[in-house]
Formats: C-alpha cells, structure tokens, sequence
C-alpha cells in the first residue's frame, strides 16, 4: 500500500514535469522580455512586467490561438488567455509600477486586494498563474520554468576556489550514492550556470554533478562561492502563454503490477509498468497554435 501511494504520486510529477518538458521544447515562437534578442542577451533591464503580458497577448492573438473564453460588449470581442510564471517572475510583476497603480486605482481597497491577497492576477484578460519552486532533501530545486540548486562542496574548504572544475550540488547528507536525488533535475543537459556573479558553461551533468566546466565564460571572473550558495540557469526563467486545448496526456488504464526480490528474499521491490506521454496539439499545418514561451531575466532577490 505504501509503495502504490509513492508510485501513484511520482507517476503524477512525472506527467507534470513532461508537460513542462514538452512545452519549453517548442521554440518555433519565442519571446524576450524588455529589449532582449536572445538569452545570452537578456540583462537587468529585461525582467517581466506588464509589457511582457501585454506582448504574450498580442502574440497569442497573431498565432490565432483558441481563447480560454470570449467576452462580448458592444460588439467588441475580448479573448481570454493565461500565462503561467516563476515565483520570482512573480516577485518582479509586482514590483512594477504600472501594475500596482492599475490594482490601486481599479481593484476593492480591502484585504482582499490582489495587492495583499497574493491572489491569482488578471491583467489586460490574462490570468497569471505562479508555479512554485519545491525542494529536495534540503536543497532548493526551482521549477522547470526555473531551476535552481545550491552549491555543495566535497571537502574540508566549504568553498569552490575559482580554480575547481568540479562542481557539486545538494548538501553533505545526500553525498552518497545511495540516496540520488535529482538535483540537476530541471537544468538543461548543456548550458550556462550563474553563482553570484560567476557564469560557468557545463557540457554534461549528473544527479548532483555538472561537469565540462568553463570557468568565468561570458566575461564573467571565475571566483571562490561558499557552500550553500544558489545556482541557477543564468537567471533567466520561462514563461509560458497559452489558450485553450494547448496539448493533451495520456497513460495506461490498467498499469501491470512487478514485483521482484533481493538478498534471499529480504528485500522486495514492487512497480508498475505501463504507457505515458505527452504531446501539444498540432493544426493540420502541423504548427503548435495555442502557446508559446518567453524567456525573460530573473535575477535572484537578496541573498536566499
């Protein structure tokens, strides 16, 4: 029973993530935030804000994407559509003074104001939704829309020296291999890391490793970061807009129960087998109408 329960709810992350996989792998349509080209371009000026929602509408409007819903007054059609964005994505829209002036002046002045409330935002007939980071055994993870991971150091300095071309993550109490938690888990398989104001290129990585490292790549100086520091994917995170029918998921009815045993019978392990996967919905042109991504820069606040 207890086996079933842990399978039931991996299976339910594992689709999960695989939306977010499937998704962020369509860059036919991509959008950046502020003045940015590129991610290598995105920079302090490029955070999310209003404008980007503004643009994800206009885009999702071009793209001829099916609305969530349509709203009629005076022969005027409204289309409806969401996004859905990092907790720090968040933490920069409502920082914006465009939009705490419009929710001051056309929202209730209570506590029930989307500015105390920390309620689901809607602004100029898109609703924004926050995906929330999670956590693994300590160690922070993101979410696939940005990932995350602290700094860990296999040794007695408690500090990567500007030197090393190791990198570890997760902390010292899953250090053996026993206990592989996926701390690399939402980072790209190749790609540019971010500690402090260090950037480091990576050509390969582990459950808890990244390895191939460039040291100081873009410019940036390679330096010593204490353990427990944040890494990220550069700072930059995704987000997505989308309308209605935006792909669709599947899996097995009846999964096959395995069982199978160890060490004289002792230790038993039980699974299921069974089919899943995920796919956007396609036009007949084969085009993927109904969403699209924006890359945006998402520095981290403070110093947690």
């Amino acid at each position: 029973q207890e086996a079933r329960a842990k399978i039931s709810n991996w299976l339910a992350r594992e689709l999960d993530r695989q939306v977010f996989v499937d998704l962020m792998a369509d860059t036919t349509h991509t959008l950046y935030s502020g003045n940015g080209t590129s991610e290598a371009t995105l920079g302090d000026d490029d955070t999310f804000t209003t404008a980007e929602i503004d643009k994800i509408k206009l885009a999702l409007d071009r793209k001829g994407a099916m609305p969530l819903s349509v709203e009629r007054d005076g022969g005027q059609e409204t289309y409806h559509y969401g996004i859905v964005i990092s907790e720090v994505d968040e933490y920069n829209l409502r920082g914006d003074d465009r939009w705490l002036d419009a929710v001051k002046v056309a929202q209730v002045r209570s506590e029930k104001n989307p500015i105390f409330s920390g309620r689901p935002v809607e602004w100029n007939g898109v609703l924004v939704y926050t995906l929330r980071g999670v956590r693994a055994a300590g160690c922070v993870q993101g979410t696939p829309l940005r990932p995350e991971t602290t700094l860990y150091v296999d040794g007695a300095s408690g500090t990567l020296n500007a030197t090393d071309t190791t990198l570890f993550v997760g902390g010292a109490a899953q250090s053996n291999a026993g206990q592989q938690k996926q701390f690399t888990l939402f980072f790209a398989t190749t790609g540019t890391l971010k500690i402090e104001n260090e950037e480091i290129a990576y050509t390969g990585k582990t459950y808890r490793s990244f390895t191939g490292l460039t040291r100081g790549s873009n410019s940036t100086t390679a330096a010593t970061h204490a353990e427990g520091k944040l890494i990220t994917q550069r700072d930059v995170s995704t987000i997505i807009g989308f309308g209605a029918e935006i792909l669709c998921f599947a899996w097995g009815q009846h999964p096959q129960r395995v069982e199978d045993s160890d060490d004289y019978g002792f230790v038993q392990g039980i699974g299921i087998e069974t089919l899943y996967g995920v796919q956007a919905v396609k036009d007949s042109a084969g085009a993927t109408p109904n969403f699209l991504v924006m890359k945006a820069y998402s520095k981290n606040p403070g110093t947690v």
